[in-house]
Parts: structure tokens; C-alpha cells; sequence
């Protein structure tokens, strides 16, 4: 008898509920709300799996009940047996295809929730399937896990491993996109923080800027994954002291962002921080100020008076102003001091005249 098997059309509704159940899974996702969306994505993958498993039997099992002495039967047998085959293998690939994307979706619940070695388990598992479903490494989907692979490593400090992935990955997409494709300045900004933390200031900057003018060439210049690049670029530039065009580049970073987001927003928020900090840096303390209560006006209205980064602006707003008024105070006593040091020379000055004059009546 024949090994048991879905239909072709029976294949097709499994796979869009499975495809269904992975995209509110993903709903959920967004929303934060992780321990739903991995029940959805769990619900998917156990239905892959019975999908998995009876189209492995299917491939496996013979082509049914065949009459061995009839040349005509066998021809026909063999044809309609082939064609079998092939529709199991092609279902078995759609399984593999569908499995490999909810594997990644379940990894990444695992990642946001700091689980990094399950995260690593089904990032892996995806790795193998997508391989063995595409017949190659070099796949825009192979790429794609392997970043994601390397940003595990990447979590750990493990910079080596992580270094190799995101090249392999970025070899892969430069292979199979071009080298002009934005999909790869993902992981060019990885490969710069890695420079970065390793304190490699000129080789972190050449990937962010090279991941700037991908994203800025394909989406322009007011674009969300335009604004993180430049901001990476400007906290270089501050590190190296080149603090004006560390200003200019938060400025577009602040403009990006109301663009992006309007203008009572976290994000924000924080590039009026950086604004602030190239401020302080530069010695305009009270211009600095003035950056932060902007920051902590919209953390109020976002975040509430108990939030961290409400207490944070606050707390430097009050250093800023305590340093506002050393430095006030240190200035009136310098002039005081000058003050008096001018009196004292004229003093000085006037009874040297005297003694002068004392000496000459004397004479």
C-alpha cells in the first residue's frame, strides 16, 4: 500500500495555516507580547512537524500497487510514480522552507527574552534546513540566519566568532544581491560596533559610513534605519574630539527623528541628549542644559516622573546646573581676586611714589 500523504491541496491549506499562525505570532511580537506570540509560533511548529514527518514517509514509501508483467503497466507506474515523487519532494521543501522561518521567528522570542542558547539552538536548526532546502550556502536567507547568529555571539563578547559570521554573511549578500543592496548595512553596522568596542575608531567609522550611504542611496536621507547610523558616526566623531561635526550630524539625527517619529517622542529625546552632551563637551554648559530639559520635558509626557531615563535628564540637568554655579563662583573670585590684586598694585605703587618723594625732601 502506499505510504500515508497529504494531497497537494491539503499541503497548500496547511502550509497558509502555518503561514497564518506565524504572522500573529509576529502581531504579538510587536506588540511585546512574547509569551503569546511564542504559543503561536509553538502551535505552527508542532503542525510543521506533522507536516515533516508524513512527507519524509511519503518519499520514502513505494509508488503503490504496480502489475510486475505488464511492460505498459510498469511504463505507467513508473511515470506516475515519479511524478509522485516529485510532488512529495516539493512538499517536503515548502515544510523545510515554512519550518526554517518559524524557527528563526521562535529564536528570536528566546533572544528578546535573553535565552541566548535556545536562541542559538533554533538560529542553528534554521541554518541547517535553509541549506539543505536551497542546495547552497550562497542564499540571501543563509545570510540572513548567520547575522543573526553572529549577534549572539556578538551578545556574548565573543567578537572573533561573531566577526566571522557577520563577513560570511556579508560575503553571501555581496554574492548573491550585489554589492550595492541595502539589505547588507545591517551587518556593516555590526561589524562597526565590534571595531568600535574594540576601539578601532577610523575602521568602525569606514563601515558605518559605508552602511549610511546604502541606506541614505536606497530609502534617502529621512528614514528610520538612517537615523542609529548617524548617531553611531557622531558619538565616533565626539570620541575623537571633532566635536562640530559631531553637532551637525545629531542635528540631522534630531531632524530625522521628528520626521520619523513627531516630535514628543523617546527617540527624540535622546537625540536632543546628544546634542546636549556635544554641548557639555565644548564647555556651552548652559546650551547643554537647555538640550536636556527639552530630553526630560518629553520623558515626562512619554514615560512618566518614576522612569529611569526621567530620573537620568533630571540628574544631569542638576549637575549641570551645580557645575553652572561652581563655575559662576570660581569666576567671581577670580575677579575679586584680580580686583584686589589691581588695588594692591596701586596701593604698592602709591607708597613707592611716597618713599620717593620722603627720600628727595630728605635730600
Amino acid at each position: 500500500k502506499s505510504s500515508p500523504s497529504f494531497p497537494p491541496a491539503t499541503t497548500e491549506a496547511l502550509r497558509d495555516v502555518t503561514s497564518t499562525l506565524k504572522v500573529i505570532g509576529m502581531v504579538h511580537a510587536k506588540k511585546g507580547d512574547l509569551e503569546t506570540a511564542m504559543n503561536f509560533f509553538q502551535e505552527a511548529m508542532s503542525l510543521l512537524r506533522t507536516m515533516e514527518v508524513v512527507a519524509s514517509a511519503g518519499t520514502a514509501g513505494d509508488s503503490g500497487d504496480t502489475d510486475i508483467n505488464s511492460s505498459s503497466n510498469n511504463t505507467t507506474n513508473g511515470t506516475a510514480a515519479t511524478c509522485l515523487m516529485a510532488a512529495t519532494d516539493a512538499a517536503a521543501a515548502v515544510v523545510r522552507e515554512t519550518t526554517a522561518s518559524v524557527l528563526t521567528r521562535i529564536a528570536s522570542i528566546h533572544l528578546k527574552k535573553g535565552d541566548l542558547d535556545s536562541a542559538m539552538t533554533h538560529y542553528r536548526e534554521a541554518y541547517d534546513l535553509t541549506i539543505r532546502n536551497r542546495g547552497t550556502t550562497n542564499h540571501p536567507e543563509v545570510a540572513g540566519i548567520l547575522h543573526y547568529i553572529g549577534g549572539i555571539y556578538h551578545k556574548r563578547a565573543d567578537y572573533d566568532e561573531a566577526m566571522a559570521c557577520y563577513q560570511e554573511s556579508i560575503r553571501i549578500y555581496h554574492a548573491t544581491l550585489g554589492p550595492g543592496n541595502p539589505t547588507v548595512a545591517g551587518t556593516l553596522v555590526m561589524v562597526g560596533s565590534i571595531h568600535y568596542k574594540r576601539r578601532h575608531l577610523d575602521s568602525a567609522m569606514m563601515f558605518y559610513r559605508e552602511a549610511l550611504r546604502l541606506n541614505r542611496d536606497a530609502y534617502g536621507m529621512h528614514h528610520p534605519d538612517v537615523a542609529p547610523i548617524l548617531k553611531s558616526i557622531g558619538t565616533i566623531l565626539t570620541k575623537k574630539g571633532e566635536y562640530e561635526e559631531a553637532y551637525d550630524i545629531f542635528r540631522d539625527v534630531l531632524s530625522i527623528k521628528c520626521t520619523v517619529h513627531g516630535t514628543d517622542h523617546p527617540e527624540v529625546a535622546s537625540a536632543y541628549k546628544s546634542l546636549g552632551n556635544v554641548h557639555y563637551k565644548l564647555g556651552d554648559l548652559a546650551d547643554a542644559e537647555r538640550q536636556y530639559r527639552h530630553a526630560l520635558s518629553i520623558y515626562r509626557k512619554c514615560k512618566g516622573e518614576e522612569h529611569p531615563d526621567t530620573v537620568a535628564a533630571k540628574t544631569t540637568i542638576e549637575h549641570l546646573r551645580y557645575w553652572m554655579r561652581e563655575r559662576d563662583h570660581r569666576r567671581q573670585m577670580e575677579q575679586r581676586q584680580s580686583r584686589s590684586s589691581s588695588r594692591n598694585n596701586q596701593l604698592g605703587a602709591s607708597s613707592a611714589m611716597a618713599n620717593d618723594m620722603d627720600d628727595e625732601r630728605s635730600c
